[in-house]
């Protein structure tokens, strides 16, 4: 068994926001034109988390970690952001530019430099198409946590306004994905009646689809992007026993088949690369006794795949 050694520390911004127990610097989290995804399919399931005690619904650099919560699949589809063109309900909104296909929901939007508008929907081949006359605002370039705004919207039926909130930006772990340009955003219909809140995750590189929400009683959905579970499915071909986890000096890392783990990487809450090795053994044991106690990532890059997995340094073991 081999013991893990220390390496000059280098920064991994990608990683960076995947810890808990840290500060992140804040980041702008919309931009134009890199918030408004491609024209194509974007496949998805849908889970169920059930409801998720001390979740956190503001800040930045925050880490929803779903990763041991049980869920349920409630679903799978494909979402596409599609030219206005080529929907059946094109005519009815002749100023769009994109078209968004939920199912067999459609909506439409106009996008520019500085704003998404939100022009209307089309809930069914059987209802009317829902035509904003005057369209709200959705997105704002650039946007930044704890940015809101208000915009008046009106149908040719009613009037209402739509109050936007840049909740919190972050990562979601999952067992089997990372979703780690997260947005949480709240959407705020009011109107002379009622007023109806929504509070939904998109990513930072698509404004357009959501991929999850976060519902009143603490309950949260996640449509997880099917390429991402494929991303980890592929490259976690392979079992990892560590513990003991938390570990207050020391943690032992094994492969269960005694092939060799080869590169190890652990990784603070600054994205910095804290211990490295590069080993041929099927098992190590990394010193935990110089490091503060946080909670870090260890990555292990074998030669049939990828792990990424959380390890806590706690003295009093939690």
């Amino acid at each position: 068994m081999e013991r893990l050694s220390l390496r000059p520390m280098r920064t991994i911004p990608l990683l960076s926001c995947l810890l808990l127990g840290g500060t992140s610097i804040a980041q702008t989290v919309f931009t134009y034109p890199d918030a408004i995804p491609a024209f194509g399919a974007y496949p998805v399931e849908a889970r169920n988390y059930g409801v998720v005690s001390g979740l956190i619904t503001a800040g930045t650099g925050v880490v929803w970690d779903l990763s041991a919560q049980n869920y349920s699949v409630i679903g799978s589809t494909t979402d596409s952001i599609l030219d206005p063109a080529a929907t059946p309900y094109t005519a009815d909104f002749p100023s769009a530019d994109v078209a968004v296909r939920l199912v067999d929901q459609f909506g439409y939007y106009g996008t520019s430099d500085t704003e998404v508008l939100d022009l209307g929907t089309r809930l069914s081949a059987s209802s009317p198409s829902s035509i904003n006359t005057d369209p709200a605002s959705v997105v704002h370039f650039p946007a930044d946590v704890d940015d809101t705004w208000t915009d008046a919207v009106a149908t040719a039926a009613s009037n209402s306004q739509l109050q936007v909130t840049i909740l919190a930006e972050g990562a979601i772990v999952l067992a089997d994905a990372v979703i780690d340009d997260a947005v949480l955003v709240e959407r705020r219909y009011i109107t002379p009646s009622f007023t109806s809140v929504s509070t939904t995750w998109f990513r930072r590189s698509n404004c357009l689809v959501p991929f999850g929400n976060v519902l009143s009683n603490g309950g949260v959905i996640v449509r997880v992007p099917e390429e991402l579970m494929s991303a980890v499915t592929e490259a976690a071909a392979f079992d990892v026993r560590v513990g003991p986890n938390p570990a207050a000096h020391s943690v032992q890392v094994e492969r269960t088949d005694g092939a060799a783990l080869g590169e190890l990487r652990l990784i603070d809450i600054a994205g910095r690369e804290v211990r490295v090795l590069t080993t041929s053994s099927s098992r190590v044991e990394i010193d935990l006794s110089g490091s503060p106690e946080a909670a870090y990532m260890l990555r292990i890059a074998s030669a049939d795949g990828v792990r990424m997995m959380r390890l806590v340094r706690a003295v009093n073991g939690h």
